[in-house]
């Protein structure tokens, strides 16, 4: 019966990394893995591998960390009929994801332009920066998107 206990343990992480839990969509929140920490911790403390403190300061690191959350936070605002601002912020702890903004931007420009039935977009204002609030400071950018219809027949 020992012998199972790590292959029980070995089993419950593998299930658990190849979980089907819904992933939100861009900027919509944090990730709900974290339900996950729970069972798994309930195993590995059953098992004897760790002790409660040990335990604490790992869910506490998962926490903070969260390495499966949006690496941005998107904040899309109308301006007009055409105009969308668009307010992008880094998580404060990270582990990369400096560089991915424009794809972001692109991104959901792309998806709020096909939803809305236009054709086309243009990027009118893109302002990048650090917000150095503390402890930590803080990527952000801001763009103004214009939607378009087709150039080709402009009244469409």
């Amino acid at each position: 019966m020992r012998a199972a206990r790590p292959l029980l343990a070995i089993t419950v992480f593998v299930v658990a990394g190849c979980s089907s839990i819904p992933n939100p969509s861009l900027g919509e929140g944090p990730s709900t893995q974290w339900l996950l920490a729970p069972a798994a911790a309930i195993t590995v403390i059953e098992s004897g591998y760790t002790t409660n403190p040990q335990l604490a300061t790992m869910v506490a690191a998962w926490a903070l960390l969260d390495p499966l959350a949006p690496n941005w936070q998107i904040q899309a605002t109308r301006i007009d009929e055409r105009n969308v601002r668009f307010r992008l912020q880094h998580k404060l702890l990270h582990t990369g994801g400096e560089g991915e903004a424009r794809q972001v931007l692109r991104r959901n420009a792309e998806r709020i332009t096909q939803e809305e039935g236009f054709s086309e977009y243009e990027i009118v204002r893109l302002e990048e920066g650090v917000d150095s609030t503390r402890p930590f400071a803080r990527r952000t950018m801001v763009a103004d998107v214009r939607m378009l219809r087709g150039r080709s027949l402009p009244g469409l």
